[in-house]
C-alpha cells in the first residue's frame, strides 16, 4: 500500500515553512515526507525524501546520507579539491585549501581580521575507523591570502599538478604570484614554479582553453575587469601572462562548452556589474561576451554553477544571489536563479528559488540519483544545507541536510572508496565535513 503525499496539504496544516513548494505526489522512494508514515512500505523519511536507506543500495529518487565525519583544521575553508595523486580515479585525496590568521589562529576570526592572513593546504587522510584525520599543513606560513586552489596537467607528464594564486598582504608592496606545484603531494619531491600576476586573484580554474592537451590557468581578479589566462606550454612552462577583457570583478564557473562547438567557454557573474553571462571561446583562449542577464540592486551574484538542468543538451547555469542582511522585513531575500542556455552563448531567466540567509556558494549535481542534476545551496550563517530537488527540469521541492554550521564551499565526490559520491562541506570556522551517502 502506497501513501498519498501532498506538500500542499502539509503546508495548509501549517508544518513546514514557506520556503516549501507543492509537489503532489505518491509516498514512494523519492517522494517529499514528514514521517516515515508518509512512504511506501519498507521506506523511511530521511532528510525528508522518502527512500530505502541503510539497504546498501540506491535506488532512483532517494536522498541517503548519515552522519558526518569532521575534523578541525586552523582557519577559514576556501576550497576543497579532490587530488588524485595516481590520476587513475580511485583514491582521491580530500585537499583543503585554508586561510588564517598569521598571528594568532584561529582565535583572530576571518583572516583578514585583526592581522595579516596565512594560507595553508591539507589532506584529509580516511584512517581505520572511517574518520578523517588532517595531516600537517603544506605552506601553512605562507604570507596572503589564496582563494581557491586548482589541479591539472601543466606539462603533459600525465601527472597531476596543482597551483594557486596569491593575493598579498599589500597589494601596494607585494605582487600577486601563481604557485605551481608539479608533482603535487606532501613532500620535498614537488618542484614550484613562482610567477607574478597583475591583478589581485579571486578565482581561479584549470581547464584546456587552446585544446592542446595540457590545462591552462584562469584567474578572475578581484577588483580589475579581465581575466588573466597563463597557457600551459610545452617546454616553457607557461606563456606570458595575456589578459581577457570582461566585466567588473569577474567571477567565472570551471570553464564549460556553452555553445557546442568542443572547445570551453567562460560563464561568469560580476559582483560589481550585478549580471551573469557567457564569453564564448574561439578555440584559442580568446574570448567574446555575449549579452548579459542583470540582477536587481540590491541583491548581489555571489557564486555559480552550471549543469544540464532540462536535459536539452544545453548547459544551464544556477546563480546564487545574496541579500542585504538587513532587509529581509522589507521582502527582500537572496534567491537562486536558475538561467537556461540556448546553445549559443545567451542565457535566459527560468527558475527563481529561495536561496535562504547568504548563498555563498552551491553545487549542480545529481544527489538523489534520477538522472536531473539538483542544486545544493551553502548558506553561511545556517547549519544545513538547502537542496532543491530538480523534478523534470523543475524545482518544485526543497529538502535540508544537516550539518556543521557556516557552510562555505561545496564539494561532491567519493571519499569512502564505495563508488558513490558524497558531499564534502569546508565551512568558515574551520570544519572539514564528509557527509556520506548511505553506501
Amino acid at each position: 500500500m502506497r501513501a498519498r503525499l501532498s506538500s500542499c496539504s502539509i503546508l495548509a496544516a501549517g508544518l513546514v515553512g514557506s520556503l516549501w513548494a507543492c509537489f503532489d505526489g505518491f509516498g514512494t522512494v523519492g517522494a517529499i515526507c514528514f514521517a516515515n508514515s508518509q512512504c511506501g512500505a519498507e521506506q523511511a523519511c530521511v532528510n525528508s525524501v522518502c527512500g530505502q536507506c541503510d539497504d546498501r543500495e540506491i535506488q532512483a529518487g532517494e536522498l541517503c546520507f548519515g552522519t558526518s565525519s569532521e575534523e578541525n583544521v586552523f582557519g577559514e575553508v576556501s576550497d576543497l579539491l579532490a587530488f588524485d595523486p595516481e590520476s587513475d580515479g580511485r583514491n582521491p585525496l580530500l585537499i583543503a585549501m585554508v586561510n588564517n590568521n598569521c598571528q594568532q589562529p584561529p582565535n583572530m576570526g576571518p583572516p583578514t581580521v585583526g592581522g595579516p592572513a596565512c594560507w595553508g593546504i591539507y589532506a584529509m587522510i580516511l584512517d581505520a575507523d572511517g574518520d578523517f584525520e588532517a595531516t600537517t599543513p603544506l605552506g601553512v606560513s605562507n604570507d596572503g591570502y589564496v582563494p581557491q586552489i586548482g589541479a591539472g596537467d601543466f606539462d603533459g607528464a600525465g601527472t597531476l599538478d596543482a597551483a594557486v594564486a596569491i593575493s598579498p598582504n599589500d597589494p601596494l608592496i607585494d605582487p600577486s604570484q601563481l604557485v605551481i606545484i608539479h608533482d603535487f603531494g606532501f613532500s620535498d619531491d614537488s618542484a614550484l614554479l613562482e610567477l607574478d600576476i597583475s591583478l589581485q586573484p579571486r578565482t581561479l580554474h584549470a581547464a584546456d582553453m587552446n585544446g592542446d592537451g595540457l590545462d591552462d590557468l584562469l584567474i578572475g581578479g578581484q577588483l580589475s575587469g579581465s581575466l588573466a589566462l597563463y597557457v600551459a606550454t610545452p617546454g616553457v612552462g607557461f606563456a606570458a601572462e595575456r589578459l581577457l577583457v570582461t566585466d567588473q570583478t569577474p567571477r567565472p564557473a570551471p570553464p564549460v562548452d556553452m555553445d557546442n562547438d568542443g572547445d570551453l567557454d567562460v560563464v561568469l557573474i560580476s559582483e560589481v556589474g550585478r549580471s551573469v553571462g557567457v564569453d564564448l571561446n574561439n578555440g584559442s583562449g580568446n574570448l567574446s561576451p555575449q549579452a548579459r542577464q542583470s540582477i536587481e540592486d540590491p541583491l548581489t551574484p555571489l557564486d555559480l554553477a552550471v549543469a544540464d538542468f532540462d536535459r536539452d543538451g544545453n548547459m544551464d547555469v544556477v546563480v546564487f544571489v545574496g541579500a542585504p542582511l538587513n532587509q529581509a522585513s522589507e521582502g527582500i531575500l537572496s534567491e537562486v536563479r536558475v538561467y537556461r542556455g540556448l546553445g549559443d552563448g545567451t542565457l535566459e531567466l527560468e527558475h527563481t528559488l529561495p536561496g535562504g540567509e547568504l548563498p555563498t556558494s552551491g553545487l549542480a549535481e545529481d544527489i538523489n540519483h534520477d538522472g536531473w542534476p539538483d542544486i545544493i545551496v551553502a548558506d553561511v550563517l545556517e547549519d544545513k544545507l538547502p537542496v532543491h530537488i530538480n523534478r523534470e527540469g523543475s524545482f518544485p521541492d526543497i529538502v535540508t541536510i544537516d550539518v556543521a554550521a557556516s557552510p562555505r564551499s561545496l564539494m561532491y565526490a567519493d571519499f569512502d572508496f564505495d563508488d558513490i559520491p558524497d558531499i564534502v562541506v569546508g565551512n568558515a570556522n574551520g570544519v572539514v565535513a564528509v557527509v556520506p551517502s548511505e553506501n
